[in-house]
């Protein structure tokens, strides 16, 4: 059978199907732009997931190292704009390893303004596992991200910190972002914070070999006598007491950071810095770190530590001085004054900012740091002019004294005064006046009358 031409009908006219490409392309074009759509979509979240994850990455490397931006140094109001205690150093961290997040995330639609739950939302969470910090992961059903209790920690040297990044990823497609407006991604990375906080032992003896310390019971234990008979089937029986001894520990309640602290700090005389340092625990506590920053002091070196016996003997002259490897004993419910001596003072004595930090160990529960800063003008330089106006100046007693020219005018006899031109002799001549000759007294006058 003969086919006919396409174009072609079988009444021998000419057909067309113009339409035909549009009609497919229509039918086909939903479905390549949901592909499109998809392809991009799958793009962009790839990315933001790498962003975050690499944020992630970059701000626990940073964490474990300790270091952080000393322009956050300036919300603590110090002169020299820096940080002073290590409570302030740990402050300034966290700001520093979330700068170090968000530039380790980059190229993504964040907006830390946002609420959690908004597109674009993005939030950085710094915690560690010191006692009484509480995790708490994130939740991507319900968009809740990850938060730390009661405060955010950057952690210490030893302690375990992480580093969380939560961000609701915007979809942009129109057919996909009216059924997923958003996508929460989040990314947590933990890491071993370095031992940055090195000790500077300066100048100390060797240390004393120390028992080791383990937690006993605080109560006397009881006795409890347990009488155990034995008898024998013989006539004669045989009974035998044994004492038991059995201990019943009490517990010691458990060690509060917030019952350790210094009550208050001052200078005593002109070369010494005095802490009053209070122990509200029952248990017994134990000095092994101790710093002194004294950074804005020109003058002198430190001499000694004291708390209350010596345990630092060591000439340092460079801010700060610290001492580690210590077990200076502080017992418990108690009050003790540390003291730090300074040589090579100023005549008007010492003065400046001087910051002490204090790290004590409660052997079997933990370890407690303690902080307290003290600022104290410099006195007025005494000067010679105070002594200079002690008893009487020696001028004064020049102008007491007469002048001795003066005596011979008040012994002049009666009559006319002397003439002008014969007063002009000084000292004793004046006593040799021709003036008696040559003008007559009284008694003269009258014998001639």
């Amino acid at each position: 059978m003969t086919a006919l031409p396409a174009s072609r009908s079988i009444f021998g006219r000419r057909k067309r199907f113009r339409g035909q490409g549009l009609v497919e392309f229509a039918l086909i074009l939903p479905v390549m732009l949901i592909v499109i759509f998809v392809i991009i979509e799958g793009a962009r979240l790839l990315h933001a997931w790498l962003a975050v994850e690499n944020g992630a990455r970059f701000g626990v490397r940073y964490a474990v190292t300790g270091e952080f931006d000393e322009a956050y140094c300036v919300m603590y109001g110090h002169p020299d704009d820096k940080c002073w205690t290590l409570i302030e150093e740990d402050g300034a961290r966290i700001p520093s390893i979330k700068d170090t997040a968000r530039a380790g995330s980059v190229a993504i639609l964040r907006d830390e303004t946002l609420l959690p739950g908004e597109p674009r939302f993005y939030k950085v969470t710094v915690c560690s596992n010191k006692p009484g910090v509480v995790y708490f992961p994130p939740d991507s059903d319900t968009s809740t991200p990850a938060d730390c209790q009661p405060a955010e920690d950057p952690g210490g040297p030893g302690d375990r910190v992480s580093v969380t990044i939560d961000f609701d990823h915007p979809l942009i497609a129109p057919i996909i972002s009216s059924m997923w407006p958003k996508l929460h991604l989040t990314a947590k990375r933990e890491g071993i914070v370095e031992q940055f906080r090195v000790a500077r032992v300066v100048g100390l003896p060797a240390t004393i070999s120390l028992p080791s310390f383990t937690p006993s019971d605080t109560l006397p234990p009881t006795e409890t006598l347990t009488s155990t008979i034995t008898s024998t089937a013989s006539e004669t029986s045989t009974e035998t007491a044994t004492a038991t001894i059995t201990r019943t520990p009490t517990r010691t309640p458990t060690p509060d950071c917030s019952n350790i602290y210094i009550s208050s700090m001052w200078i005593s005389g002109d070369d010494e810095v005095r802490a009053r340092v209070v122990n509200n625990n029952t248990a017994d506590a134990y000095l092994y770190w101790t710093r002194l920053r004294w950074d804005d002091v020109p003058y002198g070196y430190v001499d000694w530590f004291r708390f209350p016996d010596q345990y630092y003997n060591g000439n340092d002259y460079s801010s700060p001085t610290t001492v580690g490897d210590t077990w200076v004993w502080l017992g418990g419910d108690s009050t003790e004054t540390w003291r730090a001596d300074f040589d090579g003072e100023p005549p008007e004595g010492i003065y400046g900012s001087f910051t002490l930090i204090l790290r004590f160990e409660y052997p079997g529960w933990g370890t407690c740091q303690i902080s307290r800063s003290i600022w104290r003008a410099r006195p007025p330089t005494p000067t010679p002019t105070r002594t200079a106006t002690w008893g009487p100046s020696p001028t004064r007693t020049r102008t007491l004294t007469p002048r001795p020219s003066r005596t011979p005018t008040r012994t002049a006899t009666s009559g006319p005064p002397p003439t002008r031109t014969k007063t002009r002799t000084v000292g004793p001549t004046r006593t040799r006046t021709p003036t008696d000759e040559a003008t007559p007294t009284t008694d003269e006058a009258c014998l001639d009358c």
